[in-house]
């Protein structure tokens, strides 16, 4: 059985990736779109209570063996207003 995933730490406004890697707040975002690296910024999360665990794959970002759809594969939604 898939671990879950730790809360993610950060997500980029522009694109809506996300990273746990807290030396990349408020750096700009890695993900790269249509052959282009995104222009967004990773921003902090305030809160746990941002993030909800994905309940398709209960927070693993894997379903029947693949990458969750749902959650991108990593395990979390945002939820907080934007």
């Amino acid at each position: 059985m898939a671990h879950k995933l730790r809360i993610p730490a950060a997500r980029c406004p522009a694109c809506g990736s996300v990273t746990r890697d807290f030396a990349l707040v408020d750096k700009r975002c890695e993900r790269m779109l249509e052959g282009a690296r995104c222009r967004g910024v990773n921003s902090a999360t305030r809160s746990y209570d941002d993030w909800q665990a994905c309940a398709a794959c209960d927070g693993t970002g894997r379903l029947d063996g693949s990458r969750c759809a749902p959650c991108r594969g990593e395990g979390w939604l945002y939820v907080a207003p934007a």
